[in-house]
């Protein structure tokens, strides 16, 4: 059974990572690649990356956790500056998670936040988990892992991923 870990600790990883390929890393941006990553990673792996769940808030899929972490370090839109001490989160999952990760990082780390946040409310689980919101309620709807996998998993397969 591969490893979780903890979304904090993801999150420095991703901030830096995408820092690293010449990229900003808003907050609004961190959760949507938060949720890319645990998205694919479920569907790779068949089992989510961290525990935390993903909230339906109006600009998109958010870890509670990570937002209180990270709020008092950046507004919505504004870069995120790691502080020191970088996490290095290879010594905690596989190199094929890892390499999962930063695919993944790579796909979606030169988006805009913007551009994520349409993507999101483009897709089945956050509009799911949004039904009977208008677009600018405060929603905390839980958008659930199986469905998100299940999405992926169609885009990925062409069918359902059940297990």
């Amino acid at each position: 059974m591969l490893k979780q870990i903890n979304p904090i600790d993801l999150s420095r990883h991703v901030i830096k990572y995408v820092n690293d390929k010449g990229h900003e890393v808003s907050h609004l941006k961190l959760q949507k690649l938060i949720y890319y990553v645990d998205a694919w990673h479920n569907v790779y792996f068949n089992q989510p990356l961290i525990e935390d769940q993903f909230e339906a808030w109006m600009h998109g899929p958010v870890v509670r956790n990570i937002w209180n972490y990270f709020r008092d370090k950046s507004v919505l839109y504004d870069p995120i500056k790691l502080e020191e001490g970088y996490f290095d989160i290879s010594e905690y999952i596989s190199s094929e998670q890892l390499e999962l990760i930063n695919d993944v990082l790579d796909e979606y780390g030169d988006k805009t936040a913007y551009y994520l946040e349409c993507l999101t409310h483009s897709e089945e689980p956050w509009r799911r988990a949004r039904l009977g919101y208008a677009p600018s309620d405060k929603c905390e709807a839980v958008i659930y892992k199986d469905l998100i996998k299940q999405f992926y998993g169609s885009m990925l397969y062409g069918k359902n991923t059940e297990d």
